[in-house]
This record gives structure tokens, sequence and C-alpha cells, in this order.
């Protein structure tokens, strides 16, 4: 009798735990931190800083960010910090500019809840007009954080 009371009892609570998932997970995705990279006008010929912003650093240490970009019309030529004082370790920018792509691993210290990860120094090649984006993603952790794309529109 104990036996199958306890086989209801576990048949019930993994029901109610797989319908409940769902909310869960809807709640998780709508409090998701959001990495954003920022929109900049440039002209040909031109460095710009692209400023790469986190809206709440809050339980996460680390992770993994790409921001590809059209190496024939954009050059790397590296980044600065910004202020909430992320370690950021990337590629080099001889591999970044072949491969038309920044990916470095970001770590979080201290206190910091939100400000500017780092800012990308991109030189508008000569010769280009229009607006180039900057596609973002943050391939780890998976479903953690929320992007948004930025471009350089070049007048």
């Amino acid at each position: 009798m104990l036996k199958y009371f306890r086989l209801i009892l576990f048949v019930v609570l993994l029901c109610g735990l797989v319908t409940c998932l769902p909310c869960w997970h809807r709640q998780a995705l709508a409090e998701a931190a959001t990495i954003a990279v920022g929109s900049v006008n440039g002209s040909p010929g031109e460095t710009v800083l692209v400023p790469v912003n986190i809206d709440d650093v809050a339980g996460q240490t680390s992770c993994n960010i790409s921001v590809a970009f059209d190496h024939k019309l954009l050059k790397y030529e590296g980044r600065e910090n910004g202020n909430i004082g992320a370690g950021v370790m990337g590629p080099k920018l001889a591999e970044a500019n072949k491969r038309g792509k920044y990916d470095p691993i970001v770590s979080f210290m201290g206190e910091a809840k939100a400000g500017t990860i780092m800012y990308l120094k991109l030189t508008v090649r000569k010769g280009v007009k229009g607006d180039i984006p900057l596609t973002l993603t943050v391939p780890t952790p998976a479903g953690v954080f929320n992007t948004v794309s930025g471009k350089i529109m070049v007048r």
C-alpha cells in the first residue's frame, strides 16, 4: 500500500513540475539581462567607438559574446574598457579582421549591475556608404541574455 502511495505521489509531483516549467521559463526569459551593441555614425576613413552595453549583470560571472561585421567594410582596431570593470579576453587583431568577427570571453567583476562592457574600435574603410550591421550573439551561457545588434551609419 505504501509503495502505491509513493508512486502516486511521485506521479502527481512530476505532473505538477512539468506543467509549471513553461511558466518558470517564460519568467526567466522576461527577466533576462540584455547585452546590446550600440549604433553610431561614422565617415569613410574614420575610427569609431561602438559601445557594448549590459543592463543587468546580476548573478552572471562570465559569458562569450560575438560581434560579427563585414571585414571588407570595417577594420577592427581593438577595444577600450567600459565602466563596469569587466575583464575581456579576445582574439588578436589579425584574426578578428580575417574572420570578420570579434568574439571575446567577458568576465564580470565586482558589484557592477549595468553599464558599458567595452567599446569596439572599428575603422570604416574608404569608399563605404550606407549602414553597416554589427550582429551580436551570445553563444554561452545559452538563453541567459537577450541581445540587440547595432550598426554603423556611414554618411
